[in-house]
């Protein structure tokens, strides 16, 4: 087994989020083979180990990585070649695995070998189930080592992005917590008293309104100017303050 490290930073969180750590811990790249006569680690070019590492560390600059690789039927050409060239990592497919041809220019060949990479990062996931509607805060979120190849719906490796979303459907303990699950909360009710700003490169002018619709941030509402009544359309920007301007 061949074991490729460097040093890298990534971040986990707390369980209570009140504390950020950044960790620098040794990210390891374990490229052991599916093939019982796996040839010697002096055979394969330190070259070819620093090039693997960098480009996934450039994809997945905060994850633990491991790999593993088969090798091909070509192991004896490959112990006598020293000269090797493999094209740059550009993506990892769903499950993992890769493919990349490797070349020998004295002797003179190519070949394929397959990988399987396992990408590791903190995921967040229910600490406890959350019922539709409730929003996301550092009780009912917890964040685990999970490997995102078998992740096919997105997530989350920070909590800033859940903090002051909404549950859309009932999201079970545990469960990986992903964009589709998720909604904005809804910040104004139809009939509420709103603020309306209306803004000019020089000046900003605001008066009361009452809104006509529900409203979620950044969405467009029909609201009432109370002094006017004019029915106006208005962005939602905060809790009781519309804009008539997006922000």
């Amino acid at each position: 087994m061949i074991h490729i490290t460097s040093t890298d930073c990534f971040r986990t969180y707390n369980v209570t989020f009140l504390k950020r750590t950044i960790y620098c811990s040794a990210v390891a790249i374990s490229l052991s083979t599916f093939n019982p006569l796996a040839i010697a680690s002096n055979s394969i070019p330190k070259d070819i180990k620093t090039q693997i590492l960098t480009d996934l560390a450039e994809i997945h600059p905060t994850a633990n990585i491991n790999i593993a690789f088969n090798l091909p039927n070509t192991q004896k050409k490959i112990s006598k070649c020293n000269d090797f060239s493999l094209p740059p990592i550009k993506k990892i497919s769903a499950g993992g695995r890769f493919s990349l041809r490797l070349s020998c220019k004295h002797p003179k060949w190519t070949t394929y070998i397959t990988f399987i990479a396992s990408i590791n990062y903190p995921i967040a996931s229910a600490r406890e189930p959350i019922a539709k509607g409730q929003k996301l805060t550092s009780n009912n979120i917890q964040f685990t080592m999970k490997d995102v190849t078998k992740i096919h719906r997105g997530y989350y490796i920070s909590p800033e992005p859940l903090f002051g979303k909404v549950a859309k459907r009932v999201i079970k303990q545990l469960d990986i917590i992903s964009p589709h699950m998720l909604d904005s909360p809804q910040l104004i009710a139809k009939d509420d008293t709103v603020m309306i700003t209306s803004q000019s490169s020089i000046m900003s002018v605001s008066t009361l309104g009452t809104a006509l619709q529900n409203g979620k941030k950044g969405r467009q509402i029909r609201v009432k100017n109370n002094r006017s009544g004019k029915i106006i359309k208005a962005y939602v920007t905060g809790i009781g303050k519309v804009s008539t301007r997006p922000q």
